[in-house]
């Protein structure tokens, strides 16, 4: 992504915030978050970190390149580590971790090259993939309120292609720009610090949008696979770095700035899937990253 393009995703971003449909949209994309992640306990410990999603991140981008002609292309180790050591991003240990963990959740499957024993190649399971359709509905749905004349919901149902021309338009873009997470390095703590603090702030908003009680650190830790003793961390650590305050009785509360950083955050992000997710006008080749 140019300086231009990465420009005109912010600019994007605020005209967004500035809708009278961003509160309505804010919280079906919050609802949805929280719903993808509810009950998920292996899920959420491998998307823990920021690390852990560029690893899923590089490895569908991959496979939606891969050419079916070609019994080599698509996610090869090599290709994987290319990716996710050429800025530093994230370790060989870290690669070879997450790998084995996606595996045994049944999200990946490996076999190896018929042509080449040496050559390992990853692909999704129907249950990555179902989950990445279903990841996708809560931005399409969020973004239909924004912008209905997109029909992004009904397009992600109906067009087969959708959902592999987001990867591959996304994923290009990813490597080439300043990933959104380093863009907005203030709201890193809930982005890529301790495990639980983006479900922990995400109870806790939602709780304020709907005029609900607030959620005890029990009844979040059970909602999202934690433990009361993750969650406590969490509220502890984002009460002493400014994040929530807390009340005579010990209840926290996200504060204005936080608030505001998460509506900043969920416009940005919404920005970033309408400009990979715009109409069909020309589809680039599934070739186009086997060379990586």
């Amino acid at each position: 992504m140019t300086n231009q393009e990465q420009d005109a995703v912010s600019a994007l971003a605020a005209r967004f915030a500035a809708s009278p449909a961003f509160a309505q949209a804010l919280l079906s994309y919050s609802e949805g978050l929280a719903e993808l992640r509810q009950g998920q306990k292996l899920l959420n410990k491998l998307l823990a970190r920021d690390a852990s999603w560029r690893v899923i991140g590089y490895l569908l981008f991959l496979d939606a390149g891969r050419d079916p002609l070609d019994a080599n292309s698509g996610a090869t180790y090599g290709r994987l580590h290319a990716l996710c050591t050429r800025r530093g991003e994230v370790s060989p240990r870290t690669l070879k971790t997450m790998l084995a963990l996606l595996r045994l959740g049944g999200f990946l499957r490996a076999r190896t090259s018929a042509s080449d024993r040496r050559v390992r190649v990853y692909q999704p399971t129907e249950r990555l993939i179902g989950f990445v359709r279903r990841w996708l509905s809560y931005p399409v749905a969020a973004l239909d309120i924004l912008e209905p004349q997109g029909q992004r919901a009904r397009r992600l149902r109906e067009d087969p292609e959708f959902v592999r021309r987001f990867l591959l338009s996304g994923g290009r873009n990813f490597m080439a720009s300043t990933p959104l997470t380093e863009r907005m390095p203030e709201f890193s703590f809930f982005l890529d610090g301790q495990e639980g603090a983006m479900m922990t702030l995400l109870a806790l908003l939602l709780a304020k949008m709907l005029g609900a009680p607030t959620p005890s650190r029990a009844t979040i830790a059970r909602r999202f696979g934690l433990s009361k003793t993750q969650v406590t961390r969490v509220v502890t650590a984002a009460a002493a770095q400014g994040f929530f305050a807390m009340d005579a009785a010990g209840v926290p509360a996200p504060t204005p700035k936080t608030r505001a950083l998460y509506r900043r955050w969920v416009a940005l992000e919404l920005a970033f899937y309408a400009a990979h997710m715009a109409p069909v006008q020309s589809d680039e080749t599934r070739g186009a990253v086997v060379g990586l």
